[in-house]
């Protein structure tokens, strides 16, 4: 290895990193370029043991490898980086990793709902059958609306948090199975159907969408996202590719693991939406912007900064040791 053309090519990777390490603050993406700057270093370091020894070389870049792992490792910065890193990059990264089986299995689900509730809507004896027409009666003019009322909104949003985390969690916890996420979108969209279909036949359309769009945009989407990253994990299991199932499934799991998180805290949102804004006395089309403000920010979230985190490097699926072997391969 020519030692000089080395030197030339990551001359301004290591004054960079000395730039970084001896900088009092760093922004999120400051920090994450110092991070991928000390893997970096350490492979060159590595590399200049193994192939081209110079001591003075080698001593210097020791020195900096030092000084960068100390301001890395710096307890009050890593706590903030790392936190900020996590919901800037990773839970986008996660996001972006089953954003194709999100479309699919939000596709499939819509598909399913739109299907239920126009035969339903269209054979009013299959309809009287499922539900007695007194209970249709009871169920548009009733029951519906006064569902999003009848508890305190602060208690209704935590209920219908936890009801439909516990969904989620469901949805992802059985994904090695393959079929129980599919099994919960096909049930969860057939009811929808039903429910749009008794709306309608009972000319209760315009309640039915004022109190369905608000928080149902959101939870929609992660139950789907949630199914999505289910059947993802099976997938994984059954054709891992170049990994043995075993590393798969482990950083698959990985990944799930944070698109639980994303989810969680988009189901809060929808929670907190449903508890407070679906059953207020906000004009219709108020409650409706929120519901596609809410939904429009996750899908942002998910391609759009979701595509940024993974371009940046970012890969949740890998622990620290296979993300430094990966900084290794490409360097």
């Amino acid at each position: 290895m020519d030692v000089d053309v080395f030197v030339a090519a990551h001359t301004g990777q290591w004054q960079r990193l000395q730039q970084l390490s001896a900088q009092r603050r760093l922004t999120g993406q400051e920090a994450d370029e110092l991070v991928r700057l000390y893997r970096q270093t350490a492979t060159h370091l590595s590399l200049l043991r193994s192939r081209a020894p110079e001591p003075g070389l080698v001593n210097e870049l020791s020195v900096l490898l030092v000084k960068a792992k100390a301001r890395i490792s710096s307890p009050h910065d890593l706590t903030w980086i790392s936190v900020g890193r996590f919901f800037t990059r990773t839970i986008p990264a996660a996001l972006y990793r089953v954003r194709w089986w999100s479309v699919a299995a939000s596709a499939f689900g819509l598909l399913i709902a739109v299907v239920a509730g126009f035969w339903l809507a269209g054979n009013i004896e299959l309809l009287n059958s499922v539900i007695s027409p007194e209970d249709q009666k009871k169920y548009a003019q009733e029951a519906f609306a006064s569902y999003y009322s009848t508890y305190p909104s602060a208690s209704f949003a935590s209920l219908v948090w936890t009801h439909n985390a516990m969904i989620a969690a469901l949805c992802i916890a059985t994904g090695i199975t393959g079929l129980y996420p599919a099994m919960v979108l096909f049930e969860n969209s057939v009811s929808l159907g039903a429910a749009a279909a008794v709306m309608h036949v009972q000319g209760a359309d315009q309640v039915f969408w004022t109190l369905i769009l608000p928080h149902g945009l959101l939870e929609l989407s992660c139950v789907f996202v949630a199914g999505a990253a289910g059947v993802r994990l099976f997938w994984a299991w059954l054709v891992p590719g170049t990994r043995t199932r075993v590393q798969s499934l482990a950083q698959e799991g990985r990944t799930t693991l944070v698109v639980v998180v994303a989810l969680t805290i988009g189901l809060a949102v929808s929670g907190l939406i449903e508890g407070f804004v679906t059953g207020s006395q906000l004009a219709p089309w108020i409650k409706i912007a929120f519901g596609v403000l809410a939904v429009t920010a996750f899908w942002l979230v998910m391609f759009v900064a979701g595509r940024r985190a993974v371009d940046a490097g970012t890969d949740p699926g890998l622990t620290e040791e296979e993300a430094r072997t990966e900084v290794a391969v490409a360097g």
